[in-house]
């Protein structure tokens, strides 16, 4: 009986190769759960980390700006920033420092309030010029053909770059993504992608700047706070870290959308239909149950106290926020993809992560000084192209009866999760 008790136990240690194996990389929920009951705050000597799994816990570290820090290097020290980067100079490097508010203050309020609304007509514009090239097949593929095209093809409009360039963006796109993983042949692809695009806004970059114009880019060129403005490295930085935050995201986010729709709660798509205005649901409870991005990186500025364990110094902290938000602790049948959900907040975010309903709100675009800058314009284009999407299919239906489902990448290319495919037909 005892041995009996023992075989059927749940298991509770962690091997921190699991982290790495594929059983992971296509289901890490189970692991997320191990992590939150067991070992809350789990060194992983292995990888040389500290791990943080519930949403409380991943809150603080968020909120705690003095505690744990985003950059990896200090500035003012010998480490040139941009040089270790496929993106070049970005603002992610410079963690809580003068020189990252500097910068996000230039540049943030350009995705948000009426500067996001001027590019409104050009989003619906853009979806359904990628939409149109669907018409006439029953069946499609949806992320090659639809979810990695409007994104890329919004950016570039928005950043006033010329029609007949825009699959090039989309090339040079791709690259840059891959470039994001460990693989020496990805990162050198990326890194030729990156000198290629370079080159590419070089001219357009001095031909904007000093003067007056409405595109994005001419906006970000000319940008002003305090007497400072961006160089034009960092200019270049941005457009680069614009294609990853505000494309790979948004891509993979409608995938994510319509995979849930499809294979794991196709009776809430009936809902959607009759009530389009339901898609900000669904884009918020993706962000929820199984988000594009589930980790973010920190690194501790000095001891910090956790359930009992001290992190030290300088530690490299992961944040699984795919982990916190199924916390049982915050949300009920956390492990069930519901739209009608009632304890979750399912409108805008905001970077306080505190809301006037009461109720807790999603980790995926994090909180507090690191809040996505493109949190509006993700939630905006995703539900305008999938409102796009359903006007042309009516109902569409999975071409196939059973899906992998939804995957990380493997780990010598970069992107975020979603999945590989999804062929969708007519009903």
């Amino acid at each position: 009986m005892a041995e009996a008790a023992i075989q059927t136990a749940p298991r509770t240690d962690i091997d921190p190769r699991e982290f790495d194996g594929p059983a992971f990389q296509k289901n890490p929920f189970d692991l997320y759960k191990r992590l939150r009951d067991h070992h809350p705050v789990y060194h992983d000597r292995f990888h040389n980390r500290w791990i943080l799994s519930r949403y409380w816990d991943i809150d603080t570290a968020f909120q705690d700006n003095g505690s744990f820090d985003r950059a990896q290097y200090r500035p003012g020290g010998p480490y040139k920033f941009g040089t270790n980067h496929v993106f070049g100079p970005n603002i992610l490097e410079y963690g809580n420092s003068n020189e990252h508010r500097r910068l996000r203050n230039i540049v943030a309020g350009q995705f948000v309030g009426q500067k996001l609304d001027d590019f409104i007509p050009m989003i619906h514009q853009i979806c359904e010029e990628v939409v149109d090239r669907l018409k006439g097949s029953d069946t499609f593929e949806l992320v090659t053909q639809f979810s990695s095209q409007v994104p890329i093809r919004v950016i570039s409009n928005m950043l006033g770059l010329p029609r007949e360039d825009e699959d090039t963006f989309v090339g040079w796109y791709h690259a840059l993504i891959a470039g994001l993983g460990f693989g020496g042949e990805h990162l050198a692809r990326g890194v030729a992608a990156r000198n290629e695009m370079w080159a590419y806004l070089d001219p357009i970059i001095d031909a904007r700047t000093g003067k007056d114009g409405e595109d994005l880019l001419s906006r970000i060129c000319n940008a002003e706070l305090a007497g400072s403005r961006m160089t034009k490295e960092e200019v270049k930085g941005f457009v680069a870290l614009l294609l990853a935050a505000g494309g790979d995201t948004t891509d993979k986010a409608i995938s994510n959308m319509w995979y849930h729709l499809m294979y794991t709660r196709p009776d809430q798509l009936d809902a959607v239909i009759a009530d389009p205005d339901l898609w900000q649901n669904v884009f918020t409870e993706m962000m929820r149950y199984d988000a594009v991005v589930h980790t973010q990186l920190r690194y501790t500025t000095r001891e910090v106290v956790m359930h009992d364990q001290v992190i030290p110094e300088r530690a490299g902290v992961i944040l699984y926020l795919g982990s916190g938000n199924r916390d049982e602790r915050v949300f009920r049948n956390p492990d069930t993809f519901d739209i009608q959900r009632d304890d979750l907040h399912m409108g805008r975010e905001n970077r306080s992560g505190r809301y006037k309903d009461g109720k807790p709100g999603h980790l995926g675009f994090g909180i507090g000084q690191h809040f996505c800058m493109g949190y509006a314009m993700a939630r905006q284009e995703s539900q305008i192209a999938c409102m796009k999407l359903l006007q042309l299919y009516g109902r569409p239906a999975p071409r196939d009866a059973t899906h992998p489902g939804i995957t990380s990448p493997n780990i010598d290319s970069g992107g975020f999760r979603s999945p590989s495919e999804l062929w969708l037909r007519k009903a």
